[in-house]
């Protein structure tokens, strides 16, 4: 007797219906890679969906928030490149991004002021900045007689000959301006010197082509997540992120069985939950603190190379607000600062001013007239989160009055803020770079991305900009977390068609009905 063709076809739709909705995911981080991949699975049929977020808020490194009239980033805040970039192709249809070659409110040229009251002219300061990007765009022909192999190496040979080639920039200058360049590279490295950085590192970045300097008008890039969420443009399409999203619950243990592909997830007040996949976006900086006692088992060798040998960084913005702007008179975009080397070693030898030593630059804020972004880099970042609030508005504006009092008219701030991303336990840093550590550990980016499998499913993923090769960047982040929301649809749906070919070969099989 055979099973009649309506009950095959009955079986068929509940096995792969089942494949499709049954699968328990659990993202640990609500940053741009996991707002990527929990939109994506929700677009797709994926309902079972959990997100941990030890924050108040979704993000990540993603964070705006109002000074004055503005809503101003924290974090991210340009989109970097417009070929083969996620965020771009996202925003830039619906009208809500500027190229900053288009921006006509500032020229872009720059000068640098001394601790000493000196300030090198528009004429010298431009070229020589400028000159920053040029040999990040290298072709590290002098890669392998490098004695370091580090881009610090590499980077001040080029300077020295660029010093010899321009003869007024006395030798009393090459030093602290070096020491400058170095901390004006952190800011989009994150090192804490361009000796750690592995000269390796730009040719490892998937770079993206066009304007590095996109700004969101006077948007934040906290837009992005609306747009993922699909919250924006049509607020009646958002998807239910936020819903599946448990602010203030930090992850404390991931345990994988052994002898079976479920995972279990323990929160840090006790709870637990089982889910059939984890993707895990958290930051490489909290990766590399808790790794050895987040996941039991412990993550397989190269997984845990990976993790301990790629380099996480630092940076830090102040943002001042001004009802008065001091700097709008002068076209100026850029104000670089140097310390002369008396200065430097003055201040070296106190504590609690010595993170001034890191700011390298002021620069305008587009569509924020009122606002100057002061960033500091380097080993100073941590030190600069860490004093007092109250000194640290002093501080600052002692810094404002040595280095450009003697040329403005100054005026007080009414606000000041700073970024507290290094010192933040949810964060630890900023973003990723590809450091010397990891040439000696033969790490690669693969590694970082590559998913622990058991019995042929990914039960353990990983997403965030670290585990891209567009690594540092929100849009990495993004397409980190559309990969591995891919690599669920594409397990499930290979699943689906094993299970449809399976049911159908069976319908000729010979089947005892026992009533």
């Amino acid at each position: 007797m055979r099973i009649s063709l309506l009950f095959y076809i009955y079986l068929i739709d509940c096995v792969t219906s089942s494949a499709e909705n049954s699968p328990r995911i659990i993202i640990v981080g609500s940053g741009a890679s996991g707002i990527a991949a929990a939109s994506r699975l929700l677009l797709n049929g994926f309902s079972d969906i959990t997100i941990f977020e030890a924050e108040h808020r979704i993000g990540g490194r993603i964070f705006s928030t109002k000074i004055g009239e503005y809503i101003v980033d924290i974090g991210a805040e340009w989109v970097h490149g417009e070929k083969n970039n996620a965020a771009f192709r996202l925003a830039w249809p619906l009208d809500l991004l500027e190229k900053s070659t288009e921006h006509k409110g500032f020229n872009w040229t720059n000068k640098i002021f001394g601790s000493s009251g000196h300030i090198i002219p528009e004429e010298i300061a431009t070229p020589l900045l400028l000159h920053v990007d040029d040999e990040k765009k290298d072709e590290f022909v002098d890669i392998n007689k490098l004695k370091t192999g580090s881009f610090g190496e590499l980077v001040e040979i080029q300077f020295n000959r660029y010093f010899k080639k321009h003869p007024e920039i006395t030798p009393d200058l090459h030093k602290p301006l070096l020491h400058l360049l170095d901390m004006l590279t952190m800011i989009s490295s994150a090192g804490k010197t361009w000796h750690e950085i592995s000269s390796k590192g730009p040719k490892d970045y998937d770079y993206s082509e066009g304007d590095q300097l996109i700004n969101w008008k006077e948007r934040s890039y906290s837009t992005i997540l609306d747009i993922l969420m699909k919250k924006y443009p049509n607020p009646e399409e958002e998807l239910p992120v936020k819903n599946a999203t448990k602010l203030h619950t930090k992850v404390t243990e991931i345990k994988l069985n052994k002898n079976h592909p479920v995972v279990k997830v323990t929160t840090a007040d006790g709870c637990e939950y089982f889910a059939d996949h984890v993707i895990v976006t958290v930051s490489l900086g909290v990766l590399q603190k808790h790794c050895d006692k987040l996941f039991s088992p412990p993550l397989p060798k190269t997984k845990l190379n990976a993790i301990k040998n790629y380099s996480f960084g630092h940076t830090a913005k102040i943002i001042l607000y001004y009802d008065n702007p001091w700097w709008l008179d002068d076209p100026v975009y850029s104000r670089a600062i140097y310390w002369t080397e008396e200065d430097r070693r003055e201040i070296e030898n106190d504590p609690q001013k010595r993170w001034m030593l890191g700011i390298s630059e002021g620069e305008r804020v587009e569509y924020r007239p009122k606002l100057i972004l002061f960033w500091v880099t380097g080993p100073y970042v941590t030190e600069m989160e860490l004093i007092p609030e109250e000194l640290f508005r002093q501080q600052v504006k002692q810094f404002i009055k040595k280095f450009f009092g003697k040329t403005y008219k100054l005026t007080e701030p009414a606000i000041v803020k700073r970024s507290l991303w290094n010192s933040n336990e949810n964060f630890l840093g900023t973003y990723s770079f590809r450091g010397l550590q990891a040439d000696a550990a033969d790490v690669h980016i693969e590694d970082l991305a590559e998913p622990v499998v058991q019995y042929n499913k990914p039960v353990l993923q990983f997403a965030g900009e670290v585990t891209s090769h567009k690594y540092s960047t929100v849009h990495g982040a993004i397409e980190s977390g559309w990969r591995e929301a891919n690599r669920i649809i594409k397990y499930y749906s290979k699943k689906k068609i094993i299970i449809k070919k399976f049911v159908l070969y069976k319908l000729w099989e010979p089947v005892l009905i026992v009533l």
